[in-house]
């Protein structure tokens, strides 16, 4: 089935600046360095720095001695995706943090990309490598954006007049089941060319690049994902990398002509009604699948290359639609499975993120992919196979792109956290700030640091707030100066999430909690790059193995529906709760056939006669403890 698009609106590119116009409502996205990170976030962000990303050319070989900077023909991972992937991450790291030493190491991963193209425009170490491209395309999009850089223009467009004749004897099918799949991130560079140029040829690709594009906007209705290679890549729509690139896909589709299916198909992906999330759902707002879409179950795990892929897809989603949901859901991502995924010092990642994870242990998971012998949830510099590795990089860059926005003449606040942006508005130049604590609490001041004029500031008001314009932007539109300032307080709440069996997650605002348990941590210093011949031996950079050092098998105690005497402390950094301990089906064992994985909870509420008595535990945010337990079984 062929996707019919006829272009009804003129588009913006979804990276930055050009001609045209946006539909009402949509959002847009400015260059990376736009808006700057502040406080606990930006320590974070340089702590990445100093981190993996830092020191990856020198961890990674095929990263490091990449062909797409050495152009030593290598072939293999070295010519395709994780070069390019970890460049994506390089460049939008380095200039969001304006970063001199990184930018100049991103620089020389730009110029070679683009040094490689050849007289009939195609680029790169292979030929027609489509998927792999896609990736340079994107970080050099951004790089001209940020910079000002007058080469990409005339090499985006030289490389895309070689497609449009190669297309014909090799569509992206034709390359491989992921171009196919991932098609939407070509799509938004063509509209980006189209933007900067105004040229319809590029237009026209752009409409030739989404037909080619797998069906995401059926998959995420209706699902029906057959076997196989066949038409749209088959089975590849189940994979969840794909899956969660995919999502950009029917919004581009949508500005270039779309119907109502494509508007909505990313509310159908996450529609707790839907087949998706009933299937597979989690309350951090990922799914689970490893590495296809699998359950519901506590123990089952998400792929970290999943969220950064989210996290991009969520930029050109919010351009497209400008919708709240977008962003809440970006924050659970970020806040949660990507806080917990990857190590708060930056040196360290995991395969995949399970919400139940009472131990890090180089076990069986039973899983389609990454199982004993791979490290895939021990924290360290090689877990799993090598693209989540490479890919992650970009993640949190991109969520700060993403914090702020331009709406009609003014500026929104779409994601919080400590933020600035400085951009020029119809009034003049503008910087505003974001002075919050944020995720822990819920009070945010948007500040006015310098110019003014008569402009619209919209804030977020995020869904889980007890407030009657929950789930929108709030609107204030005045003429403003330098000392300017609204204050919103969110009220956070504890809520809970259900589960599979009925257990419950504990949230406070965007916060999901999990039990805190003592840590007993070994270091291994030299340990199997997994799926590879290679050793990896690094003091600064260790594998991690966590076995649990206190019980973790819990169930919470609620009174009509509520936890019992929840008590939130510290800000927010722990909530204490009662609960009692309990073996019953085998609930704090860890199961004989994965012994990687803990058995799921039991369906509550479980009977109080296989219990111990009441204590008190502590909760703490996910992101704050290497192993967890997040849904719990409970008892009245």
């Amino acid at each position: 089935m062929k996707r019919n698009v006829v272009l009804v609106a003129v588009l913006l590119g979804a990276a930055g600046g050009g001609a045209g116009t946006l539909r009402d409502g949509a959002l847009q996205v400015l260059p990376l360095g736009s808006i700057r990170p502040e406080g606990a976030l930006r320590a974070r962000l340089e702590r990445q720095a100093e981190g993996l990303t830092g020191h990856a050319e020198e961890l990674y070989r095929d990263i490091g001695q990449s062909d797409w900077l050495t152009n030593a023909g290598v072939g293999g991972e070295f010519a395709w995706e994780r070069g390019p992937y970890y460049t994506r991450g390089l460049v939008a790291l380095a200039l969001t943090l304006g970063d001199a030493k990184l930018t100049a190491r991103a620089r020389t991963w730009v110029d070679a990309a683009l040094a490689s193209q050849r007289a009939n425009g195609d680029f790169g170490p292979r030929t027609n490598n489509w998927w792999a491209n896609m990736l340079p395309l994107a970080y050099l999009r951004d790089w001209a954006d940020a910079t000002g850089d007058a080469r990409v223009v005339p090499f985006v467009e030289r490389y895309f007049a070689y497609q449009e004749k190669a297309f014909d004897a090799q569509p992206l099918e034709g390359e491989s089941c992921w171009a196919c799949a991932r098609g939407g991130d070509e799509t938004a560079v063509a509209l980006w060319l189209y933007g900067k140029t105004g040229a319809p040829r590029w237009l026209a690709f752009a409409k030739r690049l989404a037909a080619m594009t797998a069906d995401w906007t059926g998959y995420y209705h209706v699902g029906g994902d057959p076997g196989g290679h066949g038409t749209y890549c088959g089975g590849y729509r189940s994979h969840i990398v794909n899956f969660m690139q995919g999502l950009k896909a029917p919004a581009l589709a949508w500005l270039l002509g779309g119907d109502a299916r494509d508007r909505h198909a990313y509310a159908a992906a996450f529609d707790p009604q839907g087949w998706v999330m009933r299937q597979c759902g989690r309350p951090d707002a990922m799914v689970n699948g490893s590495e296809p879409l699998t359950d519901r179950s506590a123990s089952g795990g998400t792929e970290l290359c999943a969220m950064a892929e989210r996290i991009v897809s969520s930029l050109d989603v919010l351009a497209a639609f400008g919708d709240a949901a977008v962003a809440d859901d970006l924050e659970d991502v970020v806040y949660n499975a990507l806080a917990a995924t990857v190590m708060s010092d930056m040196k360290g990642i995991r395969y995949y993120l399970l919400l139940n994870q009472p131990a890090c242990e180089d076990k069986n998971l039973l899983f389609a992919n990454n199982g004993a012998g791979t490290g895939a949830i021990c924290p360290g510099p090689h877990a799993g196979f090598g693209c989540c590795r490479s890919n992650w990089h970009v993640a949190w860059p991109k969520f700060v792109q993403a914090m702020w926005m331009r709406r009609e003449d003014g500026l929104a606040l779409v994601a919080h956290g400590p933020s600035s942006v400085v951009t020029r508005l119809a009034c003049g130049d503008v910087t505003l700030r974001a002075e919050t604590d944020y995720p822990r609490s819920g009070r945010v001041t948007v500040r006015v640091v310098s110019g003014g004029g008569r402009f619209p500031l919209f804030v977020r008001v995020p869904r889980w707030a007890r407030l009657s314009d929950a789930g929108t932007f709030r609107r204030y539109d005045r003429d403003w100066k330098a000392g300017d300032a609204v204050t919103l307080d969110f009220p956070m709440d504890i809520a809970l999430v259900r589960g599979a069996n009925d257990a419950v997650a504990v949230r406070r605002g965007p916060l999901l909690y999990g039990l805190r348990i003592a840590e007993d941590r070994k270091k291994i210093v030299r340990h199997k790059i997994p799926y590879s011949k290679e050793w990896s031996e690094n003091a600064d950079f260790p594998k991690w193995e966590i076995r649990p050092a206190s019980p973790w098998n819990y169930a919470l105690v609620m009174k009509d529906g509520h936890l019992a005497g929840a008590d939130v402390r510290d800000g927010g950094r722990e909530i204490r709760v009662r609960a009692v301990r309990t073996e019953f089906a085998g609930w704090g064992y860890m199961r004989a056939d994965a012994p990687g994985r803990a058995i799921d909870p039991p369906a509550s509420p479980v009977d109080r006669r296989v219990c111990t008595a009441e204590e008190t535990v502590s909760l703490v945010p996910l992101g704050d403890a290497q192993l967890r337990i997040t849904l719990f079984p409970w008892v009245e």
